[in-house]
């Protein structure tokens, strides 16, 4: 969360899928593949809550499975 408010842009991988969540002019989403999974948002707390990985919440995952994550990259 931390680094989200920092601004910072996270890869990670999850079940074998790699994940990206940038930080653009229009805000964050979360992309898979190069497909958006969630509208682009500037409010960290909204993004949070909408966007969904395996119908949990990105904060949810972040907290509650952060074992299961394998972070790459984060600029």
């Amino acid at each position: 969360m931390q680094l989200l408010e920092m601004g910072h842009e996270i890869e990670f991988t999850y079940k074998n899928k790699e994940y990206f969540i940038p930080n653009f002019q229009d805000g964050r989403s979360l992309i898979l593949d190069s497909e958006e999974l969630c509208d682009y948002t500037h409010d960290i707390n909204k993004f949070i809550k909408i966007a969904q990985v395996d119908g949990m919440t990105i904060g949810e995952l972040f907290k509650n499975h952060n074992d299961k994550i394998e972070f790459g990259t984060i600029y």
